[in-house]
């Protein structure tokens, strides 16, 4: 038989789940609207924590949770404590957020104007006070080797810091501190800073006059003294720390990539404009002298897709540093404007069509790579543009990696004579060892039966003589110490005449008499060799543009002088191998 059904006793007897329904709606917003967000993007916003909705859903009002709670899993009971059960999950008030909240961590590292685009897409370590990117994640160095040849690296090195010196006489009172000290006028140059006879590292010298003279310093440097001041006894000495962002350009295409992310906005000085039309020429830059400085004023022409940035709109007026151009090639026109005067307010136009800032850039005298600086504040623009004009982010080990492929020197890795680079060996070797630790016993390198007796941080007093380690860093120093040699190093670049690949810390030693007639065949340890050790690369890895293995390392003045002579050869034996290799051996400062 059949029923009448009556709607509104089915709408009464399930008005009460309907209304417990909408205040769990309202109460819980991060549900709510995560129904108005895609499917596929509803799994990372399903939190208690409405500000990881999306930006663009989130309620105004939303309010992160009263408890914040952080999930744990014990491993087992604890002893004392009933209740817990092994394996059991549980949640704890995260009381340390609260303990920390309002306090300023001063042992956190800085982080650059280009940190957020960095953290996305590279590897990131706390190094020398800076958060800084060691390499992108998806890219190795092959193929940062490859953009050098092809297109263009880009680099942010805004942690270099730069240091005003005056006062009368200041070259005179400079003898000693940098070597070489050789005042060269608009003109960026290469030395290295000394303190009481010890050297502290390399540096990049402007001199803006005789009296005055802008230091370009690895943050390594800064942190191994302690008062920058004590350097320079009865000097001015100013700061300039954190003024401004700087951009390494390197690779063939550098100056495509800088014609084509920025043009010059004033064209009114021609010898400005005459110099940027010609810096199209490949030959003309080569044919610029290293250390050139050029100061102009440049635009940031807008992106061709479309940017969702509705700030850039309005005229932003904001305390700045400013770069003024100068009315000739390489004068004055790094420190000589405003840029020293923190009080300067200068009003930057910024809109989606135009944006107008103050541009310095030198070609460096030792890498000859493009170095670009603009007030910090306007560098996330030039970097974005930069990017997608075509550069190609490196970072740290890229660089490294770089260098060591074309025999340059890498700051402080390269230089254990100095205070930092003992600090990066002696925390390196200690994470070298405690990796090694972290093996069985019996999975361990034998290094006693190796013969190695210093595999994780080089043992630079056995190869001197003593703890006072003393670098040739001058070529006619090599000359007019003909019988104190074997108490100094010099720093070479080794490459394998045949096979094999080195590591840093491998051992270099001399082998007495003709390479030529054991060449056929590397020798093989034995605990017969008597094979001395006369040095330790610092920096190793296959070579790219050889196509072997190579590296740098520091050896003994008197045997690079024996070897010159033909009157014996170098041996690179990693601390892992009994393999011996031949090594072709160059001279570099």
């Amino acid at each position: 038989m059949a029923q009448a059904v009556n709607v509104m006793d089915i709408v009464d007897s399930r008005s009460q789940e309907i209304t417990a329904a909408m205040e769990a709606l309202k109460t819980n917003m991060s549900v709510s609207y995560k129904l108005s967000i895609p499917f596929y993007m509803r799994r990372r916003a399903a939190s208690h924590n409405p500000k990881r909705l999306p930006a663009r859903v989130r309620p105004p009002d939303a309010a992160p949770s009263k408890v914040k709670f952080k999930w744990k899993k014990r491993a087992g009971k604890i002893q004392g404590d009933e209740t817990a059960s092994k394996g059991k999950e549980v949640h704890k008030e995260d009381s340390a957020d609260k303990k920390m909240e309002g306090k300023e961590d001063v042992m956190k590292a800085k982080r650059l104007e280009t940190h957020l685009w960095h953290a996305k897409r590279c590897h990131m370590k706390d190094m020398w006070g800076y958060r800084l990117a060691l390499c992108t994640t998806q890219k190795g160095a092959r193929a940062a080797h490859r953009a050098t040849n092809t297109a263009t690296t880009l680099q942010d090195t805004s942690y270099y810091h730069w240091v005003c010196i005056s006062g009368n006489t200041l070259h005179r009172k400079l003898d000693g501190v940098l070597l070489p000290n050789h005042v060269t006028l608009h003109r960026v140059t290469c030395s290295h800073l000394y303190h009481v006879g010890k050297c502290l590292g390399p540096v990049r010298v402007y001199w803006t006059s005789e009296d005055t003279v802008l230091l370009r310093l690895h943050p390594a440097i800064i942190s191994s003294c302690s008062n920058i001041g004590d350097l320079f006894p009865g000097l001015s000495v100013k700061s300039l720390c954190d003024a401004f962002s700087q951009f390494t350009l390197h690779g063939v295409r550098s100056i495509e990539l800088l014609v084509k992310s920025l043009t010059l906005s004033d064209t009114t000085n021609s010898v400005v404009k005459d110099v940027w039309d010609q810096l199209s020429d490949d030959a003309f830059y080569y044919d610029i002298m290293s250390g050139t400085v050029l100061g102009c004023e440049v635009v940031i022409p807008p992106r061709e897709h479309k940017v969702f940035v509705s700030v850039l709109d309005t005229e932003i007026t904001q305390p700045t540093h400013r770069l003024c151009p100068d009315e000739k090639l390489g004068g004055d026109i790094l420190f000589r404007s405003a840029l020293t005067n923190t009080s300067v307010t200068s009003t930057i136009t910024s809109n989606k069509d135009r944006e107008t800032l103050p541009c310095c850039m030198y070609k460096d005298p030792v890498t000859s790579a493009l170095t670009l600086m603009v007030p910090r504040g306007t560098g996330t623009r030039l970097w974005i543009s930069l990017v997608y004009s075509g550069g190609r982010v490196v970072g740290l080990q890229d660089e490294h990696s770089l260098n060591t492929d074309r025999s340059r020197l890498t700051f402080p890795v390269d230089y254990p004579d100095t205070a930092a680079g003992r600090r990066y060996w002696e925390e390196d070797g200690r994470e070298r060892e405690e990796k090694e630790m972290r093996r069985p016993p019996q999975k361990r390198v034998k290094y006693a039966e190796l013969g190695i007796t210093s595999p994780f941080v080089p043992d630079w007093a056995g190869v001197c003589g003593s703890d006072d380690i003393s670098v040739i860093r001058d070529p006619a120093l090599l000359r007019t110490l003909p019988t104190d040699l074997d108490k100094h190093l010099v720093t070479v670049s080794l490459s394998s005449v045949k096979r094999g690949n080195f590591r840093p810390g491998s051992h270099v030693y001399y082998f007495e008499g003709s390479r030529d007639e054991t060449m056929s065949n590397d020798p093989v340890y034995s605990s017969e060799d008597q094979y001395p050790v006369v040095g330790y690369l610092t920096s190793g890895n296959y070579c790219l543009n050889s196509g072997k293995g190579g590296g740098i390392a520091l050896i003994l003045a008197g045997v690079f002088k024996k070897v010159r002579q033909e009157c014996g050869a170098l041996l690179v034996r990693n601390t892992t191998s009994k393999q011996y290799r031949f090594v072709d051996v160059n001279l570099i400062f």
